[in-house]
C-alpha cells in the first residue's frame, strides 16, 4: 500500500518532490519517464495487494500464484532497479562500518581478558594517530557526506522501497511454492551445493573491495584525479571495508558461527542463530543485487563495450545476486535438515525411554 501511495502521489503531483527523481533513475524511468513509471509502480503495488488477498482466501492455485510472483518480482524489480539502489546500500554500509568496528573492539576487550591490554593499547594508538594524520580529512569527509545523507533521506527510502516491492513479489512466490515437488528438488540441490555456491557469492564484492584499496596507493584504479585527495582515499577505505564485511558475512552461511552465535556476542553467545536472521537480510541483498544487474549494464551501454565490461567485472551483480540467493536457499535447507534430524533423534530417544519404562514396569 505504501508503494501504491507513492506512485499515486507522483501521478497526482508530478515533479513536485523527490519521487520523480528516484523513478527517473530506474531502468523503466530512463526509458519512459517518471510519470509512466509511477503508473506502473501503482499498478504493480495494487496488484500485489490483490494477489495477497486472493492467496489468503485460497482463490488462486499455488502454481499460478508462484508464477505471478516470479514474473512480477524479477521484471518489476529490474524495471524499478538502478545503480542508485546499489550505491545507496553501499554507502549506508560504509557509513556504518566505524560503528561496527567499534562494537567489535568493545566485545573483544570484554570477552578476551588476555588480549584486553594489547587491544586497548592498539586502539588508543590507532585513534591517536588517526586524529593527528587523518583528522582534517575525516572532518572534510563527514562534512561532505553527512549533509548529503540528510538531504537524500527521502530518495534513499524510496529506492529501498522499490527494491522491497520486487522482493515482496519473490517472497509471495516462495510461499506459494513451499511444500511443492519443485521446491523440494530445488532445496535439495541448493543444500548439496551450498558450500561452492557460498564461496562463489563471497567472491562477488571482492573486485570492488580490492579496487577501492588501490586508492590508498599512488596508483588508484578508476579513481580519477579526485582519488589523490586524502578524504576521498578515506572514503574509498570505508567502501572497501564494507565489501570485506560482505565477504565475511556471506561465508558465515557455511561456517559454524552462522549456526551458533560466537561467544563474544553479548546476551546471544552460544545460542542458535535464527534462520530468519540470516535468510531475510541475505535474501534482501540478493534481490537488490539481482535487480541492479541489468539496469547497471544497460545504463553503461551508451559509453561503449569497454565500460560495460569494466562494470561487469567490478560490480558482478549478474552472478553475485543469483549466487547469493542460492547460497541463502542452501543455508535454509541445511538448517531445516538439521532441525528435522534433531526432531527425529528426540523422537527416537523418547521411544527408547518409553520402552525402557514399559520393560521395567513389566518386570
Amino acid at each position: 500500500m505504501i508503494a501504491a501511495a507513492v506512485g499515486l502521489l507522483e501521478l497526482l503531483l508530478p515533479g513536485r518532490g523527490p519521487i520523480g527523481e528516484v523513478l527517473a533513475e530506474t531502468l523503466l524511468g530512463s526509458i519512459v519517464g517518471p510519470v509512466p513509471t509511477a503508473f506502473v509502480l501503482t499498478l504493480a503495488a495494487l496488484l500485489g495487494v490483490a494477489t495477497s488477498l486472493t492467496a489468503h482466501a485460497a482463490v488462486l492455485p499455488p502454481a499460478t500464484l508462484a508464477w505471478i510472483g516470479i514474473v512480477l518480482g524479477v521484471l518489476g524489480g529490474m524495471a524499478m532497479g538502478g545503480m542508485s539502489t546499489l550505491a545507496t546500500a553501499g554507502y549506508l554500509l560504509a557509513l556504518a562500518m566505524p560503528l561496527i568496528v567499534a562494537l567489535l573492539v568493545v566485545q573483544v576487550i570484554r570477552r578476551y581478558p588476555r588480549a584486553r591490554l594489547a587491544v586497548s593499547a592498539v586502539t588508543v594508538l590507532a585513534l591517536g594517530a588517526g586524529a593527528v594524520l587523518l583528522g582534517p580529512a575525516t572532518r572534510e569527509l563527514v562534512g561532505r557526506l553527512a549533509p548529503a545523507l540528510i538531504a537524500d533521506l527521502a530518495p534513499i527510502g524510496l529506492s529501498l522501497l522499490l527494491v522491497g516491492l520486487g522482493a515482496t513479489w519473490l517472497g509471495i512466490a516462495a510461499v506459494a511454492l513451499r511444500g511443492s515437488v519443485a521446491a523440494a528438488r530445488g532445496t535439495a540441490w541448493a543444500t548439496r551445493h551450498r558450500i561452492p555456491l557460498t564461496v562463489l557469492a563471497a567472491c562477488g564484492p571482492a573486485p570492488y573491495a580490492l579496487l577501492r584499496l588501490t586508492w590508498l596507493t599512488p596508483w588508484p584504479l578508476l579513481g580519477g584525479e579526485h582519488a589523490t585527495d586524502l578524504s576521498v582515499r578515506l572514503q574509498g577505505l570505508l567502501l572497501s571495508s564494507g565489501g570485506w564485511l560482505g565477504i565475511v558475512l556471506t561465508l558465515g552461511l557455511v561456517l559454524p558461527w552462522g549456526e551458533l552465535f560466537p561467544r563474544w556476542m553479548p546476551v546471544l553467545a552460544g545460542r542458535p542463530v535464527p534462520v530468519a536472521a540470516a535468510a531475510v537480510p541475505g535474501g534482501a541483498v540478493a534481490a537488490l543485487l539481482t535487480f541492479a544487474a541489468v539496469p547497471l549494464l544497460i545504463g553503461a551501454a551508451p559509453q561503449g563495450p569497454a565500460t560495460v565490461l569494466v562494470l561487469a567485472l567490478v560490480f558482478p551483480c549478474w552472478f553475485w545476486g543469483p549466487a547469493l540467493g542460492l547460497a541463502v536457499w542452501g543455508y535454509v535447507g541445511h538448517r531445516r535438515s538439521l532441525s528435522e534430524d534433531g526432531s527425529r533423534t528426540d523422537d527416537a530417544s523418547s521411544d527408547g525411554a518409553a520402552s525402557d519404562v514399559a520393560g521395567a514396569v513389566g518386570a
